[in-house]
């Protein structure tokens, strides 16, 4: 969760018209997001549903949209705590929270919780708990956003999970592979020069992963890869037509009847600053056509 106070001029009303962006790309907001949802940060689809939760400071829960951004289904979790939920996956079988986010650097507690989908929405739920750690990390100072050891984005394929860093100093995304369901020594697979900060991930079920995140102005932008047997190698990156919103999730919904990719992404909260007076700016869903 980060909150950062950007010039008034820069928030621009993203209209509900759609905006064409780069050969065939489609953008558009569809709705505020409930005030409970201010902080949305993952996102995936399940029986034509968008699933999200929110990161650090808020509960365990889960909450459940339809393509409007009205919720229709929550979840409050026993037993689970949010330190810094960062990104949502499915398997097969399961969905796959990521309590990843380390934006101090410090943490020694990162964790991936694996929830079986015929219960996501019981209080009480048998879990699986993977632990995860960097094998280069060695300094566990407090170095807010100073280090290459924070993460947000996970996606699953082929039943092998795929992380995607956050790194605050190259600005590029380093790969890890995980095994599902087993404690993990994380160590790069290859290493992505995004020019910017990667805040998730999302799979189309063939050979597309998109990423999103924003760059060192805040401007958002979603990146293209293409996916072949474990090597993911960058297609394009594109700038996405707002300002003053920190993109956080994003989630390959199915295709149109032309054909095309749709994806739904979000936003979470921002203060701005007008003045000497600051105002919140509250999240946002967007639905992208490619």
């Amino acid at each position: 969760m980060i909150k950062y106070l950007i010039p008034f001029l820069l928030i621009s009303s993203c209209a509900h018209l759609p905006k064409q962006i780069d050969h065939g790309f489609l953008f558009k907001k569809i709705s505020d997001l409930p005030p409970s949802i201010n902080e949305s940060s993952g996102l995936i689809v399940m029986d034509g549903k968008l699933i999200t939760h929110n990161d650090s400071g808020n509960m365990a829960m889960l909450y459940e949209l339809d393509t409007t951004g009205t919720i229709t289904n929550y979840i409050k979790y026993n037993y689970l705590t949010n330190r810094d939920w960062e990104a949502i996956a499915q398997s097969d079988k399961a969905i796959h929270i990521a309590d990843i986010g380390n934006n101090q650097g410090d943490r020694k507690d990162l964790k991936i919780y694996h929830i079986n989908k015929g219960g996501i929405w019981q209080k009480e739920i048998d879990i699986d708990i993977s632990s995860i750690s960097y094998s280069t990390q060695t300094n566990f100072k407090k170095r807010s956003q100073r280090h290459s050891y924070d993460a947000e984005a996970i996606i699953v394929i082929d039943e092998v999970m795929y992380l995607f860093s956050k790194d605050w100093i190259n600005y590029s995304t380093t790969v890890y592979n995980l095994q599902l369901y087993s404690d993990t020594l994380l160590k790069s697979s290859q290493v992505i020069n995004t020019k910017g900060l990667v805040t998730d991930a999302t799979f189309n079920n063939d050979n597309t992963v998109l990423l999103c995140g924003y760059n060192q102005s805040l401007q958002p932008f979603i990146i293209q890869l293409e996916y072949n047997n474990g090597i993911f190698k960058m297609v394009k990156k594109i700038d996405l037509p707002i300002e003053g919103a920190q993109i956080e999730a994003i989630a390959y919904y199915g295709k149109d009847t032309n054909g095309k990719d749709i994806y739904y992404l979000t936003s979470e909260a921002v203060n701005v600053k007008l003045g000497d007076d600051e105002a919140k700016i509250i999240g946002e869903l967007y639905k992208l056509i490619w």
